[in-house]
């Protein structure tokens, strides 16, 4: 079994005087590739099998752990299942673990990109508070740092707001709607056919 420091060097490898990872890295969170996807499944299903069933309990003492179990649920789980209704299959649980972590500070305890993960389950939830809470969030980070990584950060607070956009429009992504055998309104329709981001999740 991998130790939770183990999947955090996969996932972030050394940050640089920025405090950003390299390129390669970099790149790789946010593009859809089949040969990253099957590399993630090969090397973790059996890790984030064990997080959807509470196995890793004793990664929450700490809070890079925690983190890490949080990137299994969240992210990996997209990537095992792109395209899929199971893609958010543990979508829950990841917000629990995050907003946990919230109340017991574990989240300031993290490098700022770390952080940037974890609170990427609020950034995918379906509910209006949780949307809410995400923004804020991500405004409070981005405007902490400065420099390249507050750059880089920036990003993630637009994606932020592009997420809450949709919810507050239709309360929930109509983009999962075809994975989770969900009818879509006529709006979301029209919105659809507009070539509405799918926000990685087409099929590779």
């Amino acid at each position: 079994m991998f130790a939770w420091h183990e999947l955090l060097d996969f996932w972030f490898g050394s940050l640089d005087e920025n405090g950003l990872p390299d390129r390669e890295h970099r790149e790789r969170w946010f593009r859809s590739s089949r040969a990253f996807d099957q590399e993630i499944r090969r090397r973790f299903i059996s890790m984030v099998l064990f997080a959807s069933e509470n196995g890793l309990e004793q990664w929450r003492q700490e809070a890079g752990g925690r983190l890490a179990e949080i990137i299994l649920l969240d992210q990996f789980t997209r990537h095992i299942h792109r395209g899929g209704a199971m893609a958010f299959s543990n979508d829950r649980k990841a917000v629990t673990l995050c907003l946990e972590g919230l109340n017991e500070g574990a989240d300031v305890r993290l490098e700022p990109i770390m952080r940037a993960f974890f609170y990427m389950p609020l950034q995918h939830a379906e509910k209006r508070p949780h949307q809410d809470r995400s923004v804020e969030l991500y405004e409070q980070l981005a405007a902490a740092n400065d420099g390249p990584l507050g750059v880089f950060l920036g990003s993630f607070l637009e994606s932020a707001r592009n997420h809450r956009s949709v919810i507050q429009r239709f309360g929930r992504f109509p983009h999962r709607n075809a994975a989770m055998k969900r009818p879509s309104t006529p709006e979301e329709k029209a919105y659809l056919n507009a070539g509405a981001s799918t926000f990685g999740q087409n099929p590779t």
